[in-house]
């Protein structure tokens, strides 16, 4: 989301018709997406720098939180270059970004995130408990709708030699915006078709992040998508 209710207002006259977009069930706002989350657990493991799925190196690790396991990487290269020498034993990750990868939850860390002992956060925090969420409660996908702004197709080879497709929309609620993206065999015919100023609604979006902010992913197993236009209505 941009944060600052902030979108080019001659964009929106060239798009908009001015007209109040309602929410039907189960859309939410955009402002109403997750935005930082507090977890405690114990580090298993370390990995990294490794590509994540945008190709780009960043540093990993996994968390055991009770009998739940749950991947930690960085949100982008370098945005928690210290990942590898946090505390050892139970320690407590304050203000990390939920998310997931291929249907599984994971959490980004970044320069807004703090990873410290458990004993030091219950020295910081009075209700330590409230503050924290169970990993296995973590919520990781959204249910938005609103007008798209714009629409880019891009792609390329990875390092390794394997083809890459990306799709990316922006799209606006009446008070915010966020990127939508669909990445290779999840990019659809309907998508490629669809133009500015075109009504999407999607359900299970997955949730993700990008320089910090939030980014709705497409999986086309799990993700409902409907796009309206003024002559007709598309299912991707």
């Amino acid at each position: 989301m941009d944060g600052n209710n902030l979108v080019n207002d001659e964009l929106l006259k060239s798009i908009y018709d001015g007209q109040e977009i309602i929410m039907s069930t189960p859309s939410e706002k955009l402002q109403q997406i997750p935005q930082r989350v507090s977890v405690t657990g114990k580090f298993t493991g370390a990995w990294g720098p490794l590509p994540n799925h945008f190709g780009e190196p960043v540093l990993g690790a996994m968390l055991m939180a009770g009998m739940k396991q749950i991947t930690i990487e960085e949100s982008q290269p370098g945005s928690f270059p210290k990942l590898h020498d946090c505390p050892n034993g139970e320690i407590v990750i304050i203000d990390a970004l939920p998310g997931v990868w291929r249907g599984q939850a994971r959490l980004y860390v970044d320069k807004n995130t703090r990873i410290i002992s458990r004993q030091d956060a219950e020295q910081e925090y009075d209700n330590l408990s409230q503050k924290l969420t169970r990993v296995g409660l973590l919520r990781t996908r959204a249910n938005v709708e609103g007008i798209i702004l714009c629409i880019a197709k891009r792609s390329g080879k990875r390092l390794d030699g394997k083809p890459w497709a990306m799709l990316s929309m922006h799209l606006w609620d009446g008070e915010h915006v966020v990127e939508v993206a669909a990445f290779g065999s999840s990019i659809t015919g309907a998508m490629e078709e669809t133009r500015p100023g075109d009504t999407l609604k999607m359900t299970g979006a997955e949730i993700g992040w990008r320089n910090g902010l939030p980014q709705l992913r497409i999986d086309i197993r799990s993700t409902r998508l409907s796009f309206k236009r003024k002559e007709s209505l598309l299912e991707g």
